[in-house]
């Protein structure tokens, strides 16, 4: 048995190094400028995906039709996105920010540019929530919620297949302000 952990803890430790990239801050920008949270597009965009997703909401909003002020009160900062490799440095993601509306519907942006929105739907009862973009270019996802207070971790679910992320966002009354330089 004792044989089979070195090896093993090599092969760990070469995997880790060969997946590791010096690029990971291009794509880190990239998905961070392309989509509403930040989920770079590993998956191919696919419209059946989408097309389930759409039918989800519009189902589990005709049938609970009640938002939450947990969701939807004031506007969620991101503090910190997790992407499966490594979490991002601390205000990274400075400045972006995604407002859950009252009518199922979110918009999310950089300090005071809005770059694009959607529809959501939260189910309390297991605390998940479904997002499709406006965007017909983005896959849906999907999360699990956690809440403790004004902060809100999100996980990703493997049914869009973006249970490789995971986000810490925090609460505030409104969107941040960009500093004047």
């Amino acid at each position: 048995m004792k044989r089979f952990i070195i090896p093993l803890a090599c092969c760990t430790i070469l995997l880790y190094c060969c997946n590791s990239s010096s690029d990971s801050s291009e794509k880190s920008a990239s998905a961070q400028a392309s989509t509403v949270i930040p989920v770079e597009k590993a998956v191919p965009v696919d419209p059946k995906m989408r097309a389930q997703a759409l039918g989800i909401l519009d189902h589990r909003i005709k049938t609970d039709n009640q938002t939450y002020a947990i969701i939807e009160a004031g506007v969620l900062n991101y503090d910190f996105i997790h992407d499966g490799r490594k979490i991002s440095k601390r205000d990274e993601y400075k400045g972006d920010w995604i407002d859950f509306k009252a009518d199922f519907t979110y918009d999310y942006g950089t300090y005071d540019v809005t770059r694009g929105g959607g529809r959501y739907h939260f189910r309390t009862d297991i605390n998940e929530m479904v997002m499709v973009d406006n965007d017909k270019n983005q896959n849906p996802q999907e999360w699990s919620v956690k809440i403790g207070g004004d902060v809100i971790v999100l996980v990703g679910t493997s049914t869009y297949k973006n249970n490789a992320y995971q986000m810490k966002l925090s609460r505030s009354d409104n969107k941040p302000v960009k500093p004047v330089q």
